[in-house]
């Protein structure tokens, strides 16, 4: 013999099929597949070639894929495109404009261009407030201690030279320095190699 069926499961046949589970990552909440990863992935593919369009008109590129890699999108990257310095002189470039941005960003001294400024955003590892005015003094006392080191890159004059290119092409992201002369281009690769053999001991 057959159970009555309650009234709550009369109403659930009545209803047809029950709703699929609502997720936010794959569905809506009324169970129909979600689109919203589908329009964040072609909004970002969108930024992506018109960032990467933009290159090829403005620094003659051949083609969008090759606008496409990130180091076009700043000036030490597009010289090492260029092939005018190596891979090694390139990272070092980084590492010392990532130690300038820090130097700026924690000591309130006004960021000299876009790229500090969205470096130190990007590498600030999130310093709690107890803790900026300790961070900023080393920060400081690392930025001393490089603006020394490039000053002490040949003579005065030549250090002078040394510092001032070198803070220009990774920090500054001065353009229209891509053209470098035989003698900046000299005194970047000095201020470089002087760099990487600091970084190179370890000190941190």
């Amino acid at each position: 013999m057959a159970h009555a069926r309650t009234k709550a499961a009369k109403r659930a046949s009545k209803r047809g099929r029950p709703k699929l589970p609502a997720n936010s990552n794959t569905r809506e909440p009324n169970g129909r597949l979600s689109r919203r990863n589908e329009r964040t992935e072609l909004l970002e593919h969108e930024m992506i070639s018109t960032v990467a369009a933009t290159r090829v008109r403005h620094l003659n590129l051949v083609s969008v894929e090759q606008a496409a890699n990130p180091r076009y999108g700043y000036l030490l990257g597009r010289i090492r495109m260029d092939g005018k310095i190596t891979e090694d002189q390139h990272d070092t470039g980084q590492r010392y404009s990532e130690d300038m941005a820090r130097y700026y960003g924690l000591t309130g001294v006004p960021f000299p261009s876009a790229k500090a400024q969205n470096m130190f955003a990007i590498r600030s590892d999130g310093d709690e407030p107890a803790g900026k005015g300790e961070a900023a003094k080393k920060a400081r006392a690392r930025m001393v201690e490089l603006r020394s080191l490039l000053l002490a890159t040949g003579d005065i004059n030549t250090g002078r030279r040394v510092i001032h290119t070198v803070n220009a092409v990774c920090v500054e992201d001065l353009d229209h320095l891509r053209d470098l002369n035989p003698a900046m281009l000299a005194w970047l690769k000095a201020g470089l190699n002087a760099l990487a053999r600091f970084y190179s001991t370890g000190r941190q």
